[in-house]
Formats: C-alpha cells, sequence, structure tokens
C-alpha cells in the first residue's frame, strides 16, 4: 500500500509541474503576441554586464520566466530586446534586499525586466523614478504567509531584509544632472547622462511617465524595470516593452553612435 501512495504522489507532483508549465507558457505566448517579440528558452543570449547591474545585486540573480526576445526597428537602426520576469534568489530564500543610495529603494521579489542592446556604449549608471520602491514597506502578511521560507525565517528570528552590496560603479549620492521632474540619477561620471539630457532624453523620460521605474544604462544594454512590482497580464508586459523603447528612442537621439571605425558624429549616424 505505502508503494502506491509514493507512485501516487509522484504522480500528482509532476501533474501539478506539467499544468504550471503549461501555464507559464500560455502566459509567455500571450504576452509574445501583444509585445511582437518571440519566445525564447533562456537569457543565454544576453550579456555579461547584466549581471554587472544594481538589479543582479538587488536580486543575486534568480529563475527567469516568460522570457521574449526579437529584434525591433527604431527609425535607422534596429535594437536587439529581451523581455522577462525574474523570481529573484533573495525571494527563494524569502528575504528582499534594498540598494543603499539616498534615498534607498527596493525591488519586488518578482520583477518584470525590458534589456536593451544598442549601438552605444556608456558606464554604469542608474536611473529612478519615485515610486513605492522608495517607501521601503515590508513584504505583507499575505506575501510572507504564502512563501514557505518567510515563514521559516520569521519562525528563526532572521532579519527580513538587508542592504544590497553597491556595485563599485556606482556612487550613493545622485548626480546632479538636470533631470526632469521625479527623477534621480547615480553613477560616477555624469558627463554622458548630461550629454544625453543637453540632447533632449528628457522628454522621454517624461514620455516614459511611469511610477517606480528604474532604468540602468551599462556598456550597450539599456535595462528598464518597475521597481516595486512585476507586471501582470500580456498587455501591461507589452506596454513595458513600450516604455523601454520610448527610453531607448531618447537614448540613441541624444548620443552618438558606435562603429567599426570608432564614433561617428550624431549628423553623420
Amino acid at each position: 500500500m505505502g508503494d502506491w501512495y509514493y507512485l501516487g504522489g509522484l504522480a500528482a507532483g509532476a501533474a501539478l509541474l506539467a499544468g504550471r508549465a503549461l501555464i507559464w507558457r500560455k502566459h509567455q505566448d500571450s504576452a509574445a503576441d501583444a509585445s511582437g517579440l518571440t519566445p525564447v528558452r533562456d537569457l543565454t543570449h544576453v550579456p555579461a554586464a547584466l549581471q554587472r547591474t544594481a538589479l543582479w545585486s538587488l536580486s543575486e540573480g534568480g529563475f527567469e520566466r516568460r522570457v521574449l526576445h526579437g529584434v525591433l526597428s527604431r527609425g535607422a537602426e534596429d535594437v536587439d530586446v529581451t523581455a522577462f520576469d525574474l523570481e529573484t534568489l533573495r525571494e527563494r530564500r524569502g528575504e528582499w534586499a534594498y540598494l543603499p543610495v539616498v534615498p534607498p529603494f527596493r525591488i519586488a521579489g518578482t520583477v518584470s525586466i525590458v534589456v536593451c542592446e544598442i549601438d552605444r556604449v556608456f558606464p554604469h549608471c542608474v536611473l529612478k523614478r519615485i515610486g513605492r520602491g522608495d517607501e521601503m514597506r515590508d513584504d505583507d502578511m499575505l506575501e510572507r504567509g504564502a512563501n514557505i521560507a518567510k515563514i521559516a525565517r520569521d519562525g528563526l528570528g532572521m532579519g527580513r531584509s538587508y542592504p544590497a552590496e553597491m556595485p563599485a560603479s556606482l556612487d550613493t549620492v545622485p548626480l546632479e544632472v538636470g533631470l526632469a521632474d521625479h527623477w534621480r540619477a547615480y553613477g560616477r561620471d555624469k558627463a554622458p547622462l548630461a550629454t544625453l539630457v543637453a540632447g533632449g532624453f528628457n522628454a522621454a523620460l517624461q514620455r516614459a511617465d511611469r511610477r517606480d521605474l528604474v532604468i540602468e544604462l551599462i556598456d550597450n544594454l539599456v535595462i528598464v524595470y518597475p521597481a516595486a512590482r512585476e507586471v501582470v497580464g500580456a498587455d501591461a508586459f507589452a506596454d513595458l516593452t513600450t516604455t523601454a523603447l520610448t527610453i531607448v528612442d531618447g537614448v540613441l537621439a541624444g548620443s552618438p553612435r558606435i562603429t567599426p571605425r570608432g564614433v561617428e558624429s550624431r549628423r553623420a549616424g
């Protein structure tokens, strides 16, 4: 009899995993249809610079879902776009982290992210728009009660939140670059961002008018994500991709293009 119970448990577990995978695949296909991207298996095509971001420090990596990829035309240039959800490793451990800048902000346990590869290169900087992530709210009782790791941490009296390790490429004090209202930025070299602002980048920030948005520029990547929560629904996921492309348009318009011969002038690009 015990063997039958054991086999029945295995079958039930397999059915649960299969059903969950089917639901995730359905969500991925719906998001792909809404955004004009194509479902892919993983993030192996994304440059390693993603792992040097504040996002990676806040999450300590994690588990990607609903991964989409494609190349989208932005005028005279093509942009390689990857959109995905990331369940953070900290969420799996039952904790959350905040970036210890002034003022600090946190991210949610699952974050929706758009990564765009462009023909530009930037030193690392982080831009943050005011929003719920700045409030540093602890997970509510429902969020903690639905997570076994969080229940266990509370039972052992372990801390719920920790400061993330600051990337060496960032400073804790906001840069003074004249950003649009409600935005702040962190980095160690303000000149590239100041050049973007002089080229009209603030107009893109205003068009992307979304509370709690985070933008990271690092190497040839523009990374966009809302800090405090994941994006629910295919249309909302597509809207986040559109928001990221709005930011990319502002970056492309306000910075010189990189070519195999070096840096071109904006007029030549």
